[in-house]
């Protein structure tokens, strides 16, 4: 396990505390435990110090200037490489010589959790009463110390701390977040952890830290909602309401001092105006009365009302748009200047047997080009429910794919070309068979049939097995991609943004489900992206290789860091068949990938270990794609050429 601990103004004398409260632990063999200390600007800890403690494994990473303790714990998490972390503040220190035992004790009786939860300590005011200066606190879901956190479980579900909140709050939105989409936590009901009291800590340097940090909970509860948009979009109107009662009583338990007036009016202004289409004061008032809050629901009322009102140039409205829930969306992406193009697909569609239409939305979007008035369209499938939405700008179908992404509402999503069609009558049964019978599958994966031209030019439809580079024919559970905060990279915008998706999905994903059955035609369209004249084709693939895996490692380096040194290695010995097959040696091509693996050599360095026997032997043993029929032998030197200075 590795344990963080943010340090800014901190000096030796604290640390000793809690770094000594580490050293004591028995019960737990201290080789297994890294400890990361992020200097967060401030005062920087002499190296020599450390050696007090020659029995630890312990990283001390400086920085100017600070950030404040979320980022800094943020570079720990980044950093992390074991298979739990917990987080301990430089000012304090762990309760007991077992405290560090009893988690690793929970894990022996009961396995792995996703977060293991345990009770603190509290020290007082030195001027409260001896027996009441040190209290036992409940489990705080507040408050990140006092808990161990799978670090898989916090990778795969991309948790992080947001840069925004520098001071204040920062633990909460990370916190809720875990707690929120965590299915396994296990509750210590033991105390292992110390809260020491410090005059001068953030929380205790004022009077009333709430009072002086209250636009901090406003813009905390502002960035939650905006984390849930994509998250868990069907909170919303929960948590947007009830986001109106808790800073009610928030405000009215601690009022914001002078300092802080005008932003707390601000970020108020903000929440109102960013979920003005939830917000329901009725069903506020329900919240609010819920929490058993001695204020009159009146004062309630009359607190939020100018807000809402007209006066502030906002129109509160109940959000009518139609939650039912369907099974499937099916997001089309489309660039044309007519709807001619789609009507293939369609009509695969609403061929489909055994299945109900109205189970389905259709959302299309259309990329670029003059608007498309879909009213007649519509009408000539009127069996179906349609969305369409339109932006000006050409911005490519990962784009475009996004979009539709975040407008659907099925139970799972599936991602049709406008140029595709559907196999069979029955594609959309056989994928709603298996969904029945795994009902808990992240991504249901099938077959589709590819339409390619022989050696003769005669066309001809070749079966594809399980394409985990295209995200057509699968079907992708919608929760899921969601939670998991799966997306189209925005800068992906020509070639290889389905491959960073399924990349990403199919990493993350727990149960993924193959079906036998073949539900989707790739259909030849001579004027797509792929299929432009060959040696252009070939050298954009070139190039978007690189620029889609320079995005991939910035995801992987937080998603899956133990993976980057294989990744790249396969990487470099793919893009090295790529080059070599294509053969297109030329000062242009050149320059545009040396762009692109050095970018990625620089911000890996510490994973890429340039040309090995491993690597060597691993680019022998390839005899796949561009493989065939190419020596491996070259790929010292073109290792050499690209990704040495």
């Amino acid at each position: 396990m590795t344990i963080i601990i943010p340090q800014h103004r901190e000096k030796e004398s604290q640390l000793f505390k809690v770094l000594t409260s580490i050293n004591n632990q028995v019960g737990i063999d201290l080789t297994t435990v890294t400890i990361k200390i992020i200097g967060d600007g401030g005062y920087q800890i002499s190296e020599d110090f450390f050696d007090n403690f020659k029995f630890l494994d312990i990283n001390y990473v400086y920085y100017y200037p600070a950030h404040g303790p979320g980022y800094a714990r943020q570079i720990g998490l980044e950093q992390t490489r074991s298979k739990y972390l917990a987080y301990l503040d430089a000012d304090d220190t762990l309760s007991n010589i077992n405290s560090l035992w009893q988690f690793v004790n929970v894990l022996r009786e009961t396995g792995d959790h996703q977060v293991i939860f345990s009770r603190y300590i509290e020290e007082r005011s030195p001027q409260t009463l001896l027996d009441e200066r040190y209290i036992i606190r409940e489990f705080n879901p507040s408050a990140v110390y006092g808990k161990w956190l799978n670090v898989d479980f916090l990778r795969a579900y991309a948790f992080y701390w947001h840069p925004k909140l520098q001071h204040a709050y920062e633990d909460t939105f990370f916190l809720d977040s875990v707690l929120t989409f965590a299915t396994d936590i296990y509750y210590l009901d033991i105390p292992t952890y110390m809260w020491l009291y410090h005059n001068d800590s953030i929380v205790r340097t004022n009077v009333d830290y709430n009072s002086n940090c209250l636009d901090q909970y406003v813009l905390e509860s502002r960035l939650w909602i905006q984390e849930m948009e994509k998250r868990a979009p069907q909170r919303l109107k929960f948590d947007i309401n009830n986001g109106l009662a808790n800073i009610y009583i928030f405000y009215i338990q601690h009022p914001p001092v002078a300092a802080i007036e005008r932003k707390f009016q601000e970020e108020i202004k903000e929440y109102v105006r960013e979920n003005k289409d939830y917000i329901d004061l009725s069903y506020s008032q329900k919240l609010f009365n819920s929490k058993s809050f001695s204020t009159n629901l009146s004062k309630f009322i009359a607190f939020w009302q100018p807000y809402l009102s007209d006066n502030c140039g906002l129109q509160v409205k109940k959000h009518s748009k139609n939650q039912s829930k369907k099974m499937l969306s099916l997001v089309i992406p489309f660039r044309e200047n007519s709807v001619t193009v789609l009507k293939r697909l369609f009509w695969s569609i609403i061929n489909q047997v055994k299945v109900d239409l109205k189970q389905l939305e259709v959302i299309i979007v259309q990329d670029g080009g003059n608007k498309i008035d879909a009213t007649a369209f519509k009408q000539c499938f009127p069996q179906l429910a349609q969305e369409w939405f339109y932006h000006k700008d050409v911005l490519g179908p990962g784009p475009s794919r996004s979009q539709g992404l975040q407008r659907a509402q099925g139970k799972y999503v599936m991602f049709c070309d406008a140029d595709d069609q559907l196999h069979t009558i029955t594609s959309l049964y056989n994928m709603y068979r298996a969904a029945e019978i795994h009902p808990d599958a992240d991504i249901l994966m099938a077959k589709y049939m590819n339409e390619q031209f022989d050696s003769e030019g005669q066309g001809e439809l070749v079966e594809w097995s399980y394409n985990f580079g295209a995200v057509y024919p699968h079907w992708f559970n919608l929760n899921f991609l969601r939670s998991h905060r799966i997306d189209f990279h925005h800068a992906l915008n020509s070639y290889y943004e389905d491959t960073f998706f399924c990349g990403i999905a199919t990493r993350v994903a727990k149960s993924i489900i193959f079906t036998d059955e073949v539900v989707y035609t790739h259909r030849f369209n001579p004027y797509s992206l792929i299929h432009k004249e060959l040696k252009k084709r070939q050298a954009l693939f070139l190039e978007e290789y690189c620029r889609e895996n320079y995005y991939w490692f910035q995801v992987a380096r937080q998603r899956f860091p133990q993976k980057i040194s294989n990744d790249l290695n396969n990487f470099i010995i793919t893009l090295y068949y790529m080059y070599t097959n294509y053969g297109l040696d030329s000062f242009k091509i050149n320059s545009q990938i040396s762009y692109w693996t050095h970018k990625i050599k620089d911000h890996n360095c510490g994973d890429w270990h340039g040309w090995t026997p491993m690597i060597q032997q691993q680019a022998h043993d390839r005899h796949t794609d561009d493989a065939i029929g190419i020596s491996s032998q070259g790929l010292k030197m073109f290792i050499e050429k690209f990704m040495t200075e």
